[in-house]
């Protein structure tokens, strides 16, 4: 990675982990060497109804924050920011799993119930001084019901709304291989208003370092190299589908090239128990792979 390109790191920190709960952000892994240093809040989660007849979950778009209200919240995002000025704070939308599908109960009313919810969560929930204490929406869905056109429409409405309320504010999609098909046709429609595609390796499997640098370019022509980041997920339940060794190796060829600009984990709450005597914390760190450092630091705390 050249001197001048300015690497991203972002980690997300999920609601509700029983057993993981964590009383603050987690400051010991950030690095003041990373340009752009992001803490993502997950998820402001939709309100659902259950369809009688097909017993599928229906979303109102009413979202509100799934999380742990007391320690994130706009005091603690000031705080943190103060002390860490390359430190930004987004928020993800959306659900881990089945039980959060993107399948609205009627389109129309859920674009307008979503504008309004996910815009009083980040001017009034994050209320700061001069406006929101957020800095990025982050749009994380792996169950999708309704069709890609439905998606991408909805989806682009609630983007573009929020894109003109907040200046300067960062979007950034979350997409899987089962659902790929969806954020492509989301992204496409959407190019000038996404800075980010946070691709989630560990959902599929992904056993060698070749396999692994052949699917990041494959999604390169999707999304391009200059947005798409590679994610890791350090949650026991899914961390099986992409070897660590495999994700540290990728990742290392792909910033050499100038092919990766980021990096991402999954979650802050699994990152804090992970083992800490994993040979590749002795690993030998060449001082231009910044982010792979800040990557160790994240899985090893």
């Amino acid at each position: 990675m050249s001197s001048e390109s300015k690497p991203i790191f972002r980690e997300y920190i999920i609601g509700h982990k029983p057993g993981q709960e964590l009383d603050r952000f987690p400051v010991e892994i950030i690095d003041k060497r990373i340009h752009d240093f992001h803490f993502i809040l997950a998820f402001a989660a939709d309100d659902y109804v259950e369809d009688p007849t097909t017993k599928k979950r229906q979303g109102k778009g009413n979202f509100s924050r799934d999380w742990n209200t007391e320690i994130f919240n706009a005091e603690s995002v000031r705080r943190l920011k103060q002390d860490y000025p390359n430190v930004k704070v987004a928020i993800s939308f959306g659900g881990h799993g089945s039980q959060f599908p993107f399948n609205p109960l009627n389109r129309e009313v859920w674009i307008d119930n979503a504008k309004k919810s996910l815009s009083y969560i980040l001017l009034e929930d994050f209320k700061g001084p001069l406006g929101s204490l957020i800095d990025g929406i982050d749009v994380y869905y792996d169950y999708i019901e309704s069709s890609e056109d439905d998606f991408a429409y909805s989806i682009g409405k609630v983007i573009d709304h929020l894109k003109t309320l907040l200046n300067g504010f960062v979007v950034s999609l979350a997409p899987s291989h089962s659902v790929l098909s969806h954020y492509e046709r989301l992204y496409k429609a959407n190019t000038h208003r996404v800075r980010w595609v946070n691709y989630q390796y560990y959902y599929q499997p992904v056993p060698t370092t070749p396999e692994f640098v052949n699917l990041h370019k494959t999604l390169i022509d999707i999304f391009g190299s200059k947005n798409l980041l590679a994610g890791y997920s350090t949650d026991p339940n899914e961390r099986s589908k992409i070897p660590l060794e495999v994700f540290i190796e990728g990742s290392i060829q792909l910033i050499s090239s100038g092919l990766l600009p980021g990096l991402f984990i999954s979650d802050a709450q699994s990152s804090a128990n992970s083992d800490p005597h994993s040979t590749l914390r002795r690993r030998h760190r060449n001082s231009s792979l910044h982010l792979t450092d800040c990557l160790h630091s994240s899985l090893f705390l």
